[in-house]
């Protein structure tokens, strides 16, 4: 009897110190999953700054492309309307030349009444470099046009570079957040169980 006794008082202890050894272990996990869930909610939280900021970069981007098309589309109309003009200055060119072959001949047959027709053909080069003039200077204007509406196409083609490099950016971020809520989700999980 007496051996019963103190086979049960040697038990004792021994159970009591694996009950301290089960809470000092269950204390120790607490904290190392504690402190790993508070790790990620910092992280979710940069990572959350970081998705609003570039959404705030991409909000700005495309407004620079609308603005960049629009642009693009205005130097176009332009370039259309000095290319029509173009076109009408070259009929306007070819009347006049036709009227100064007309004239010259009109010279040829007339040699008595030369004077008069010196003065018609001479109003006539006259009239033929002035609408080259305004020829050369709306073909100078259109290149100029045709030059910015080339540098807009390079402005929309950055503009879109980067739009597409900002949405990669955003599409890592919104990995990484998912990650994060994933892994966040499998942290608080045991910790329910418990």
């Amino acid at each position: 009897m007496e051996d019963t006794r103190l086979a049960s008082s040697k038990k004792m202890p021994v159970s009591s110190i694996l009950i301290t050894i089960l809470v000092v272990a269950l204390l120790v996990v607490g904290g190392v999953a504690w402190s790993k869930i508070g790790d990620l909610n910092k992280q979710l939280t940069q990572t959350q700054g970081e998705l609003s900021q570039n959404k705030t970069e991409l909000t700005q981007v495309q407004t620079q492309l609308t603005q960049a098309k629009e642009n693009s589309a205005s130097l176009q109309k332009q370039i259309t309307d000095a290319q029509n003009g173009s076109g009408q200055l070259k009929k306007q060119l070819t009347e006049a030349q036709a009227s100064l072959t007309s004239t010259q001949k009109q010279l040829t047959d007339a040699k008595t009444s030369g004077s008069s027709f010196e003065s018609q053909l001479e109003e006539s080069r006259t009239h033929i470099a002035q609408i080259q003039s305004t020829a050369n200077e709306s073909k100078t204007m259109t290149d100029k046009l045709q030059k910015e509406l080339s540098d807009a196409k390079g402005s929309t083609l950055s503009v879109q570079k980067e739009l597409d490099t900002t949405k990669t950016q955003m599409a890592d971020l919104q990995s990484k957040y998912d990650k994060a809520q994933s892994d966040l989700a499998a942290m608080q999980k045991p910790k329910s169980r418990r």
